[in-house]
């Protein structure tokens, strides 16, 4: 596919990454059995040969609670023993996941999601911009006080949640800090199809990233997810779609499409550095007025 008004510039490179994502259930009532479910997942994903496996939003808690005290039930701290059993099966497969979960601090509430790899826990992220909706409606917002992208073996792996995906700003983050791959954990319902079918791929297309989003396919206290997990091109081509079903869905991205920002319109006359073009001190001006209205 071609981006508009031209086509990224791709080097050559013998660099190749597997990346998957993980549409499958979650038990609302039952951590351990969730901790099972993406155990086995990442052992399957490792065995079949992918690096970076992606779960959905809540993985380990489920999404949908009607109380902070049933949400508190279900949240781990980020040195919980489930975390270092994650870990372990990371480092059997040789893989990195990205697992959402509900993170208790103290007395504090965070949606996030947890990157980890082979030697540990690689990164942290809280969401920072939350509807009001399921568990949402008890937690608090990331503070922004830890670093989005995680630089690993098999890329740079930057990370939003589900409704994050609505500002531009929050995916530009995380592409100008030099991600290479998106990882978006999602509890898209049925009535996010507009999200899954375009603004997926027009948030991949303008960073000129990849984006890995796995959703949950299943039902949770009445509601039925959407699926559509997918892995989007920095071109904006969807490389796969999940649809509805279960299971790990991955594709081959290439690190060099990523890293470049070029748009190639004719070679040697017609190129354009798309970072380069950025106004950013414009657009605060642009900001500040209309703030004031002066």
């Amino acid at each position: 596919m071609e981006l508009e008004g031209g086509s990224p510039e791709v080097h050559e490179t013998n660099k190749t990454t597997r990346v998957a994502v993980a549409q499958l259930p979650s038990t609302k009532d039952d951590l351990d059995a969730n901790l099972a479910m993406a155990i086995g997942a990442i052992g399957r994903g490792g065995a079949a040969g992918h690096e970076l496996l992606v779960f959905p939003e809540c993985a380990l808690s489920g999404y949908l609670f009607d109380s902070r005290a049933e949400a508190e039930r279900r949240a781990i701290a980020l040195g919980d023993r489930r975390v270092a059993h994650l870990v372990e099966a990371c480092r059997r497969a040789s893989v990195i996941a990205v697992v959402g979960f509900l993170e208790s601090v103290g007395d504090v509430l965070y949606n996030a999601a947890v990157t980890l790899g082979p030697d540990g826990v690689l990164g942290i992220y809280r969401k920072q911009h939350l509807p009001y909706l399921g568990v949402d409606r008890f937690v608090e917002p990331g503070l922004g006080d830890s670093p989005r992208v995680v630089e690993t073996p098999i890329g740079n792996i930057g990370v939003m949640i589900c409704f994050d995906l609505r500002f531009p700003e929050s995916a530009r983050v995380l592409a100008l800090q030099g991600a290479d791959v998106i990882a978006m954990p999602t509890a898209w319902p049925q009535s996010a199809t507009f999200l899954a079918e375009h603004v997926t791929r027009v948030r991949a297309l303008e960073n000129l990233v990849y984006l890995a989003v796995a959703d949950r396919a299943d039902e949770e206290n009445g509601v039925t997810f959407l699926g559509r997990s997918q892995v989007v091109s920095p071109a904006g081509e969807v490389l796969v779609d999940a649809g509805g079903a279960e299971g790990i869905f991955g594709a081959d991205v290439h690190l060099a499409q990523a890293r470049n920002k070029k748009l190639v319109i004719v070679p040697g006359e017609y190129e354009l550095e798309v970072f380069a073009e950025r106004k950013p001190d414009r657009y605060r001006e642009i900001t500040r007025t209309a703030a004031t209205g002066t």
